[in-house]
């Protein structure tokens, strides 16, 4: 039922679409497929994975094995949030990705790398580098957030009849 919804959604906008705004659209359906595709064939070697690395009983090679599993999983995580923020913005027919969640993907995507970081082979300025990249992706997402918040509170106020 709700995707008899989006699809006469999407039939009715495309319509007052310009013939870019339609191209954004057919990109983005391909590229939210791919991903759709990707997602599954990803989530199929985790799902076989994790069912090697149960049946295996070596211990060596369950250590070895337990930080590529966990980063399947972050990987797969992020790609299910760029798939959802590429298929919401075709169904609300704006911006293509916003800023924020772009901001949001990055700051997965490094902290993915952080905790699977082997902080044995690795110099102090290298995870020093991945700690300021965060929290300077963190100020940026809090700054995004602030200002989406506080954007709709002036704009209703300007808009009051007392006023």
């Amino acid at each position: 039922m709700r995707h008899r919804w989006f699809l006469e959604r999407l039939r009715t906008d495309w319509t007052v679409l310009t013939l870019y705004e339609r191209f954004e659209q057919i990109v983005s359906l391909v590229i939210s497929l791919l991903l759709t595709i990707l997602i599954l064939v990803a989530l199929w070697d985790l799902v076989s994975s994790i069912a090697h690395l149960i049946n295996t009983p070596n211990n060596a090679m369950q250590e070895h094995s337990f930080p590529a599993v966990f980063g399947s999983i972050m990987s797969l995580l992020i790609a299910l949030e760029f798939n959802h923020t590429i298929f919401h913005s075709i169904q609300h027919s704006g911006q293509i990705v916003r800023v924020k969640t772009v901001v949001l993907i990055a700051i997965l995507g490094i902290s993915r790398e952080y905790i699977l970081l082997d902080t044995r082979a690795l110099h102090a300025a290298t995870i020093f580098g991945y700690g300021i990249s965060i929290l300077c992706l963190g100020i940026v997402y809090y700054i995004l957030d602030v200002r989406e918040i506080s954007i709709p509170r002036i704009s209703a106020h300007r808009h009051t009849p007392e006023d």
